[in-house]
């Protein structure tokens, strides 16, 4: 996964002539965590080339400063919000949208990397930066007064963006924090202890999942990651012609040393079994069971892809899906 730089930004405070509390936090995008979007990655907290979360998982990579919240494709919207209350202090616009696959695409947006964006200063030192909204989205300028839930911009794919998303980062006096565990030294080991700046009710939302299905579905053919991302993979639903019958599992944050498995259930007795163990953390994850179309065509009938994933010997995961030849 690639690294999402500074936003490069002076901070400035808003002196209140008094220390004031953290601000308590809300979501920075309008969606329903774990529906319609899903935390991507999270701080880093290992200083070394290594990474670890603050839960001591892998949703993270090397020197993440931020709380990365995906919508599923690029064909999705959804709008980025203030997570509290504040004064914009600076924003930009203009950066094209364009998934990050080349170097060539990378040196593209060297210095620009936040993509367009939004800096919002609290009280007290306190500042949430928020990166890679959709060119020509961006709803406030420079010296607008937010509260917590107004509308910023909309989630995009501008700048250093592998993916939709909103990386929200979270800074004290020009350091940056982990939301979920924030400390006095900002990136702490992931076994300090935690104090989230999250309200209660962003926290629920937010509780720590160790991987997570953001799509399935039956397909006539090979599928590619540039499918799913860009939202060209269209639903449709399984016919007898189909030149191959394909379950897929699109899934996010595994860890080494799951077991993944994919089958594909269908009439007549069809069974596709698919197994791999990952023998490290995998962002993303694309998993098949086919085969190919028998000669009387596929036959009439419910058909039926599942996938679990297993560590330890114990299921942590599973998702299910149908579909029906008529």
């Amino acid at each position: 996964m690639m690294r999402v730089g500074a936003f490069v930004l002076l901070t400035l405070f808003v002196s209140t002539g008094a220390c004031a509390a953290p601000p308590e936090l809300g979501l920075p995008i309008a969606c329903e965590i774990g529906k319609t979007c899903w935390v991507q990655n999270y701080v880093d907290h290992d200083p070394s080339p290594a990474a670890q979360d603050y839960a001591c998982g892998g949703e993270t990579y090397d020197g993440h400063d931020g709380t990365d919240i995906r919508i599923l494709d690029t064909t999705e919207q959804a709008d980025v919000i203030a997570s509290a209350p504040g004064i914009v202090k600076a924003v930009r616009d203009g950066v094209t949208d364009n998934l990050m696959r080349t170097d060539a695409d990378r040196a593209a947006v060297k210095d620009r990397e936040c993509g367009n964006g939004a800096v919002v200063n609290h009280a007290d030192g306190w500042q949430t930066q928020y990166c890679h909204m959709r060119a020509g989205s961006v709803a406030v300028k420079a010296g607008d007064k937010v509260e917590r839930g107004s509308k910023l911009g909309e989630v995009g794919y501008s700048g250093m963006a592998a993916f939709p998303h909103v990386h929200l980062t979270v800074r004290k006096d020009g350091k940056s924090l982990d939301p979920f565990a924030s400390t006095s030294d900002g990136t702490a080991s992931c076994g300090a202890a935690k104090v989230p700046l999250w309200s209660d009710e962003a926290l629920a939302a937010l509780a720590y999942n160790r991987g997570d299905v953001i799509s399935a579905g039956f397909y006539s053919g090979s599928v590619e990651f540039s499918d799913l991302d860009t939202g060209t993979l269209t639903e449709v639903n399984p016919s007898s012609s189909w030149p191959a019958m394909i379950a897929f599992i699109w899934a996010i944050n595994l860890s080494s040393g799951d077991t993944v498995t994919i089958t594909l259930h269908g009439p007549g007795g069809l069974e596709v079994i698919n197994t791999k163990n990952l023998d490290r953390n995998k962002a993303q994850y694309l998993l098949f069971a086919g085969k190919k179309r028998p000669p009387g065509g596929w036959p009439v009938g419910d058909y039926v892809g599942s996938f679990v994933v297993s560590n330890g010997g114990k299921d942590r995961l599973s998702h299910e899906w149908h579909a029906t030849i008529n």
